[in-house]
C-alpha cells in the first residue's frame, strides 16, 4: 500500500510568539526569528503510518511538509523516520485560512504526483487553524470518502483498518477503497523517538521543493471590512430527530429553504 501523509507545522510554545500581521492583501507578515514544530495530531498521522510500516515493510510512505518559517529544521525532524520520500509544499498564495482554495492547490498536486496513494493521512487541524475544514474539502475535492478523527490502524490479513472511538464504542473502518483520513491523537499513536543514526543522517540530506498554485481568489481586503451589524435572533428553535444521517439529511432541506444552495 502507498500512504501519503500531509504535515504542517505549529507555533513552538516553548518561546514567545514572534510578530504577525496581514498585509492590506491579505498576506501574512512575519517578524523575528520563527520556530515551529509537528503539532500532536501531525506526530499522530505520521506514527500511524509508521506502525502500518513496522507491520508490513513493502507499505510505501510519502511525505508532504508545508513550506513555512522554520521548514527546514522540521524536514530533518521527519526524514529521521526514514519515509520513503518527502518534500516541502509552497503554496502560491499560501493562504490557509481560506480552506477552500487550501484544498484545491493541495488535491491538484496529488492528482498529479500521488495517484496511486490509496491512503492519505493528515492531522485533523492540518495548519492549527483549529477548524478541521481542510481535510473535509480536499476528500470532495479528490472525491474520496473520509474518515475524521481516526486514532489507530491494523493490518488484518491482507486488508488495512482503520479505528476511532465514538464514546465508549470503538468504530473500526475497512479502506476497500482509496480514502482520507484525519487523525487525531492518542495513546497508541504517540509519535516514537527516531534512531540516533537517522537523526544524524538526516542533517547532512538536501530536500525538493513542490509547489502548487492557483490564481487568487478576488475576496475583500482588510480596508474594505465593517464591523457587522447587529441582529436580533428571531424564529422558533426545531430539534432534529434521528440517527446523524436523517439529522444531516434534515438540516440539509432547512438550508435550502432559506436559499443556501451550495
Amino acid at each position: 500500500m502507498k500512504i501519503l501523509i500531509l504535515l504542517a507545522g505549529v507555533a513552538d510554545i516553548r518561546y514567545p510568539l514572534h510578530p504577525i500581521s496581514l498585509s492590506s492583501e491579505s498576506l501574512i507578515q512575519e517578524q523575528g526569528t520563527p520556530r515551529r514544530l509537528l503539532s500532536p495530531f501531525d506526530e499522530a498521522a505520521l506514527e500511524v503510518a509508521l506502525k502500518l510500516r513496522d507491520a508490513r515493510p513493502e507499505t510505501q510512505i510519502d511525505v508532504l511538509l508545508l513550506d513555512g518559517c522554520n521548514s527546514e529544521n522540521l524536514l530533518r525532524s521527519v526524514a529521521a523516520f526514514c519515509p520513503d520520500s518527502l518534500r516541502c509544499l509552497q503554496l502560491q498564495p499560501c493562504q490557509l485560512w481560506d480552506g477552500r482554495q487550501t484544498a484545491v492547490q493541495i488535491a491538484g498536486l496529488i492528482k498529479r504526483d500521488y495517484p496511486g496513494h490509496e491512503l492519505i493521512l493528515l492531522g485533523r487541524e492540518l495548519g492549527d487553524l483549529d477548524e478541521g475544514s481542510i481535510a473535509v474539502l480536499l476528500a470532495r475535492r479528490l472525491g474520496r470518502p473520509q474518515l475524521a478523527m481516526a486514532q489507530y490502524g491494523q493490518w488484518q490479513d491482507e486488508q488495512l483498518w482503520l479505528m476511532r472511538e465514538r464514546g465508549t464504542c470503538e468504530e473500526w473502518l475497512r479502506v476497500d477503497q482509496p480514502m482520507l483520513a484525519s487523525v487525531t491523537n492518542d495513546r497508541r499513536n504517540k509519535l516514537r523517538h527516531p534512531l540516533m543514526k537517522n537523526v544524524m543522517h538526516a542533517k547532512r540530506l538536501t530536500f525538493t521543493r513542490v509547489t502548487a498554485s492557483t490564481p487568487a481568489r478576488v475576496g475583500l481586503t482588510l480596508s474594505q471590512l465593517e464591523i457587522a451589524p447587529v441582529i436580533a435572533r428571531g424564529g422558533q428553535c426545531r430539534l432534529l430527530s434521528g440517527d446523524v444521517a436523517e439529522q444531516a439529511k434534515a438540516l440539509v432541506g432547512w438550508l435550502k429553504e432559506q436559499g443556501v444552495n451550495s
